[in-house]
């Protein structure tokens, strides 16, 4: 015979189940310092313990971006031999040592402070062909920093976005010369960090390094 509890035994059942479904979590929060005493629920509020992590950043204790650093301080106090690691990159298409062959991209050898364009026996974009001047310092670290954006046109793909890393490069690239180019003085330590990328000359944008269109061979001023 059917226990004439059954009926009321499965309802309770589903209504405990129901309580201790919706319960629970409101309970854990509560308990972990969430819920009620906190004022309000935070959205995706997480009903178990959780425990803060202090993460470093360049900001420091204060929260806010940490101020630019002049980059001819960065240049003066950059490692070579951290940049001849970063020139790996650029061995894809370009060779470093004197007398190389050009690549998809023109030999580097001699590249800071040549003219812009001017390697011989290789064919550039008209785009780099027409930002004319010199591959300076300042020049080639904007170019390696957006090529696409500093100078529209060219074939070279490779960026460093990090001011430290072309800082590096651009001073193992100045060892590849018969005559390196002095550093840049830094600017004075209380002064306001000089705009690092210089505006783009008229025609064509701004300048350094070296590629090549697609179809011929790429020109990056970094061998990147």
């Amino acid at each position: 015979m059917q226990d004439p509890m059954f009926f009321n035994k499965i309802a309770g059942a589903t209504l405990a189940a129901l309580l201790l479904f919706f319960g629970l979590p409101h309970l854990a929060t509560a308990l972990t310092g969430g819920g009620h005493h906190a004022g309000k629920h935070e959205e995706g509020a997480h009903p178990f313990p959780q425990y803060p992590i202090a993460f470093a950043t360049e900001g420091g204790a204060g929260g806010g971006e940490a101020a630019p650093v002049d980059f001819a301080t960065l240049l003066a106090n950059a490692d070579p031999k951290a940049g001849e690691r970063r020139a790996a990159l650029c061995k894809s298409c370009h060779t470093l040592e004197k007398g190389g062959a050009n690549g998809t991209g023109p030999n580097l050898w001699g590249t800071v402070g040549a003219p812009v364009a001017g390697h011989a026996g290789f064919n550039y974009t008209p785009a780099l062909k027409a930002a004319g001047g010199e591959w300076t310092f300042e020049r080639l670290s904007a170019f390696l920093e957006n090529s696409q954006s500093y100078i529209p046109g060219t074939a070279m793909v490779q960026r460093f976005p990090k001011a430290e890393q072309r800082a590096e490069l651009l001073a193992y690239l100045n060892t590849l010369s018969d005559n390196p180019l002095p550093l840049p003085t830094p600017a004075p330590a209380n002064a306001a960090p000089a705009e690092e990328t210089p505006a783009a000359p008229e025609g064509a944008a701004a300048t350094p390094a070296s590629d090549a269109p697609a179809e011929t061979p790429a020109e990056s001023p970094s061998g990147d």
